[in-house]
């Protein structure tokens, strides 16, 4: 099996790649090889690309039986300014346009187009939990998932399948948000964030990644698909289980005016959005979570 994958140094991307490497021939298109090559394992071939124009790299797309699209700027990185909004979508939706056109110039196209996408869909939504089904929410991070789900569409009418990640807040070793998270703790700092009421979505690195396995491996499945633990958590109630297995206190809530204060609009969109999301289509299609439960998920990492 051939798969290309793009983003393939990010935190979701390097474990990705480890895995598939297993059973497949990996290709991954980076804008940064000489990084690339020191976190990716030795086996993954490293091809250069810029994520905006056709070149060379397209010809890997012959033949593939997976294309799965992670690129994109790191939304979390810094504070949302105007252009730091407009570079964020940009890098999305300009990787999704080239790839497309590099898809339908392919002599044999890939059998499935997975694109990242992200629980940011749906908003903030205190009182509702949210399905696959469910309408999308507002906001910038609302109008980005959109925008990109939108774009990716379009890979459909190439007769190809197409599946869109919902992905909710991904915890694993070494990279994603869990070392900021445990980082106050280890200083003696930890607490909830604001009211500590938000609802918490999230899914283990490892199961993202079986996710994203599985999807690619069972042909009859497509459309978004929300990648997150059946068992969300209040924020209150994630900072408690992760000071218990800390073994440090848990009691400096974060002020919320000091969140808008540092973060911006981020800190509603991100820090304290609320969001019960269900893997519903997943879970019907057969799909096993490894952690269902954050303690288990925790301890593991």
């Amino acid at each position: 099996m051939k798969v290309v994958i793009t983003g393939a140094a990010g935190f979701i991307g390097r474990a990705l790649c480890k895995e598939l490497s297993e059973s497949c021939d990996v290709i991954a298109l980076t804008t940064n090889p000489q990084g690339a090559e020191a976190v990716l394992h030795k086996s993954v071939h490293i091809i250069h690309w810029d994520g905006k124009t056709l070149g060379n790299w397209q010809q890997h797309l012959d033949n593939a039986d997976a294309l799965i699209n992670l690129a994109g700027e790191n939304i979390a990185s810094k504070r949302w300014t105007n252009a730091r909004r407009k570079k964020i979508l940009k890098s999305r939706i300009d990787c999704i346009k080239v790839l497309f056109e590099a898809v339908k110039n392919a002599k044999s196209k890939p059998k499935v187009f997975i694109q990242a996408s992200a629980i940011g869909f749906y908003g903030t939504r205190r009182e509702e939990k949210l399905v696959e089904s469910s309408t999308a929410g507002t906001g910038f991070l609302a109008d980005v998932c959109k925008s990109v789900e939108n774009s990716a569409a379009q890979f459909d009418s190439l007769g190809i399948r197409t599946i869109l990640l919902r992905t909710s807040l991904v915890l694993g070793k070494n990279g994603g948000a869990l070392p900021k998270l445990i980082r106050p703790f280890k200083f003696f700092l930890g607490g909830p964030i604001g009211s500590g009421t938000q609802q918490v979505s999230w899914i283990s690195l490892a199961d993202e990644i079986a996710a994203i396995k599985f999807l690619t491996q069972n042909t009859g499945l497509s459309g978004p698909f929300n990648l997150a633990s059946p068992k969300p958590v209040t924020n209150k109630e994630f900072c408690s289980i992760l000071s218990e297995i800390l073994k440090r206190p848990c009691w400096l809530p974060v002020p919320v005016f000091a969140l808008r204060l540092f973060f911006g609009q981020m800190a509603d969109e991100a820090l304290l959005a609320s969001q019960d999301v269900y893997p519903e289509k997943l879970l019907r299609a057969g799909f096993h979570f490894q952690y269902p439960d954050l303690s288990g998920c925790l301890k593991k990492s």
